[in-house]
């Protein structure tokens, strides 16, 4: 499915690399596992002739005052902090079992009532998708504990959820992007996308910067990162460390080498983490049929720990 959407709905693999976003022009997903096992991904996307920088972007705006507004045009297209007109809040039916949205059978586009349908099928899924905010302990537990009644939850929210309203997607007198919100518990996100997937659609713009680097990382972590409990970590350099003072390296001289040490002390770490990661069935399944933990449109050189 996640080639199928890079290639149909974001237009990689289209005459025109015309897809929902515009052209793209380079793209990685890391695709982790959830608590509950399910899998779902997390892409970085890179838009064609973008400014090069966020200063970049500045001066464009200032200087043109058409790109300027061609750009706030093109981020209220693409990303939606608002429900669909004349729908309503997601019910079920009294007597008929629940039939969760993510679970239907795609709207019929042939049907003459397709557009309040697809409107209204829209909205059930931002509903029962996690689109929209709920607050819960999360959103508090910076919070201490003995002042936590007195929290108030519309503006202690540490997701600062939810947002102000904004009538028009614009940019303030800092130049900073401004998404037109007319629910603010709603998460922004790309009603074509979530239509077509059926799921949590989250899209935030990133320009470069601090917080690009910052989400770059964010995404390689979820790539690299192990699923291990605290204790099991420590366990595992502990057992590294017995191991190499029972029995450490020497050199020729018979002398404790102690780069080498340094460099089994990592191996053996590594080894024994990877060996207790913890897989969902859905991860192992995937690893089986063959499917990648990431995608990009890129090709990277490949490291081992073995050369190490």
């Amino acid at each position: 499915m996640i080639t199928k959407f890079f290639d149909i709905v974001l237009g990689t693999k289209r005459a025109s690399k015309i897809g929902i976003l515009g052209k793209v022009k380079g793209w990685y997903a890391a695709i982790e596992a959830q608590i509950r096992g399910s899998l779902h991904g997390h892409l970085l996307i890179w838009i064609d002739d973008a400014p090069a920088s966020p200063l970049d972007m500045k001066e464009q705006m200032n200087s043109d005052p058409e790109f300027k507004q061609k750009l706030a045009a093109w981020y209220d297209d693409i990303i939606c902090q608002s429900f669909p007109k004349d729908t309503v809040s997601y019910k079920v039916t009294e007597g008929t079992p629940k039939q969760l949205p993510v679970l239907s059978r795609p709207l019929d586009p042939d049907a003459p009532d397709y557009k309040q349908k697809r409107d209204q099928h829209h909205r059930d899924l931002c509903e029962n998708t996690g689109l929209v905010h709920g607050h819960n302990a999360t959103c508090f537990k910076h919070i201490p504990r003995h002042i936590q009644s007195l929290v108030n939850p519309d503006t202690d929210c540490r997701f600062q959820l939810p947002r102000p309203l904004v009538a028009e997607t614009h940019f303030d007198d800092d130049d900073d992007l401004v998404i037109r919100c007319e629910n603010g518990s709603l998460n922004g996100h790309n009603p074509t996308a979530t239509l077509c997937l059926g799921c949590n659609t989250d899209l935030k713009q990133t320009a470069s910067g601090s917080a690009a680097m910052a989400m770059v990382e964010y995404m390689g972590n979820y790539t690299i990162k192990l699923q291990l409990d605290t204790a099991i970590v420590f366990s595992a350099l502990c057992a590294s460390i017995k191991a190499l003072q029972n029995k450490p390296p020497q050199d020729v001289d018979g002398k404790v080498d102690n780069s080498e040490m340094t460099r089994l002390m990592m191996v053996k770490t590594t080894n024994t983490l990877v060996g207790k990661r913890e897989l969902t069935g859905q991860q192992t399944v995937s690893l089986l049929l063959g499917r990648k933990n990431n995608y990009t449109s890129d090709e990277y050189q490949e490291y081992w720990w073995s050369s190490m």
